[in-house]
């Protein structure tokens, strides 16, 4: 912590310095470009008198020229030289030697064509500058270049005169240093603060501008104030280092007496995790033998009394003579009687091993299930002209008997509640919601009144009597419960004379 507030203060001051060397950079870049600007205004200026004026009286046009050429930071001279004639010039400045004039009016012949510079240049002395070509023509139509000569070191100390101060400046012209200002800071830690700027020149090229500061400079803006924090920082830290081995062994002493809280609350809640699974088993299997004990008393005593009466019937009028019609009759209900305790029986049986029996999961082809199911439940009821679909369906990972026998119990119900409609037609859907499979069973049957629709999962519960559609009301109960235990849930949807949509969820990752 105290490296890094170190380094944020120093990052920080970095970035102030860098935005004041930026700011300054700026504005010395645009000073200079101002330079330049006055310097081809100049020029043009020089250029407008001598295409209004023209060549005579020369030394009218000298007298004119000469204060303007003073007045511009770093014109030495000015001439003007007439296109194919390199000797002809009026010049208003000194030159070097014969030969340079010379020369000068042959080049000036190769920029006749329009505007531009030329540069660097280093003279005999050693100073550093540059020449500007205008094309000119005079009013009796002579031809010409107005050529102009300057010098760096005059144009740059008038404009960088009372600017970037504590910097020290190197201007560099085509890889050649042209110009350059102060000596800069050698220290490697401030190798950092280092400003370069490109100004573009007005007719053509660009110089390149490097701005560092002063050693002087450098140690008025850089004070000590980060490395007195670092200091203080890291005595601070010592201090605390001896006070966190005084805690550290009071720390050793308790860490004892807390493993040991964390074992006997670990174990205790153990404890009462068992104990609430525990319960929530006895209070189901208590449910469910409530439910057997009310079938037993109630579901199986109507079959159970009616065989014991038709029995006696029997008994008492067909002591002496041979079973005749009615007699068959009697013992036909005793049959059904019998068959139907014998179906609940069977229910129930199944109804408690779905609720018991050990889950052992595998990947599960729905489709192939579904038409497994399907061909089972049609084989038992013996029906005819129906219309049986899948859709493709999810593959989920559960129990696939169980899985088989909610199928079974939803194909049951629709071909019961589905009998002496047209053209009767069951449908297997399927889907993917966010994390589950969802599974649907559609049929075109008599459907149901869903102000009753939460009657429809519970054991026992049936909204038709014996009479008009066979059931115990065991095989939706089943199926609710199978769903149950594999984490999913159970819905309906119908409409009376509609047909109904009986609805399943399964997780899509489930695991035993």
């Amino acid at each position: 912590m105290s490296l890094a507030g170190w380094g944020l203060l120093v990052a920080e001051r970095q970035d102030q310095l860098l935005s004041a060397a930026t700011e300054t950079a700026e504005e010395t870049g645009t000073a200079l470009g101002a330079g330049f600007a006055h310097q081809l205004d100049s020029l043009r200026g020089l250029h407008e008198l001598w295409a209004g004026f023209g060549l005579r009286p020369p030394d009218e046009w000298k007298a004119n020229v000469g204060p303007r050429v003073d007045q511009v930071p770093g014109m030495t001279s000015v001439a003007w030289i007439e296109v194919g004639n390199p000797t002809a010039q009026v010049r208003v400045g000194e030159i070097a030697t014969d030969e340079d004039a010379a020369l000068e009016g042959y080049t000036a012949q190769n920029h006749s064509g329009g505007p531009s510079l030329v540069g660097p240049e280093r003279g005999t002395s050693g100073e550093i500058g540059y020449r500007m070509y205008l094309p000119v023509e005079t009013p009796d139509g002579q031809a010409g270049v107005m050529v102009a000569r300057f010098e760096v070191a005059p144009l740059l100390d008038s404009v960088l005169r009372g600017r970037a101060r504590g910097y020290a400046l190197s201007v560099v012209w085509d890889g050649e240093e042209i110009y350059s200002r102060g000596m800069p800071s050698s220290a490697l830690r401030q190798k950092w603060w280092r400003i370069e700027q490109t100004v573009d020149l007005p007719l053509e090229g660009q110089w390149h501008l490097e701005y560092r500061p002063t050693p002087e400079f450098a140690a008025a803006r850089l004070s000590p104030l980060p490395y007195y924090f670092l200091a203080a920082a890291l005595l601070l830290s010592a201090v605390l280092a001896v006070l966190a081995h005084q805690t550290r062994v009071i720390v050793r002493q308790s860490r004892f007496l807390a493993a040991s809280n964390r074992a006997l609350e670990s174990h205790g809640a153990e404890l009462e995790a068992k104990v609430f699974a525990r319960t929530a088993e006895l209070e189901d299997a208590v449910s469910e033998l409530e439910t057997f004990n009310h079938s037993v008393s109630h579901d199986l005593r109507s079959p159970l009394g009616a065989i014991l009466n038709f029995a006696a019937i029997l008994e008492e009028d067909y002591q002496e003579r041979p079973l005749d019609e009615d007699g068959l009759a009697i013992l036909a209900r005793i049959r059904r009687s019998a068959t139907r305790a014998t179906d609940l029986l069977e229910d129930l049986l199944q109804l408690s091993r779905a609720g018991r029996a050990p889950l052992t999961f595998e990947s599960i082809n729905m489709g192939a299930l579904a038409r497994e199911s399907f061909a089972q439940v049609l084989a038992a009821q013996n029906e005819k002209d129906l219309e049986f679909v899948v859709d493709p369906l999810p593959e989920v990972f559960a129990d696939r008997p169980l899985i088989g026998d909610v199928f079974a119990n939803l194909f049951s119900n629709a071909l019961k509640y589905s009998r002496g409609r047209k053209k009767r037609q069951i449908k297997v859907g399927g889907r993917i919601e966010a994390e589950c499979c969802i599974y649907e069973v559609i049929d075109n049957g008599q459907g149901f009144d869903m102000r009753f629709v939460e009657k429809l999962f519970g054991l026992f519960e049936r909204l038709h009597t014996d009479q008009e559609i066979e059931g115990t009301g065991v095989g939706l109960a089943m199926v609710a419960r199978i769903v149950k235990r594999h984490g999913g849930r159970v819905w309906a949807d119908g409409r009376e004379g509609e047909g109904a949509t009986f609805t399943f969820s399964l997780p899509r990752r489930n695991q035993p």
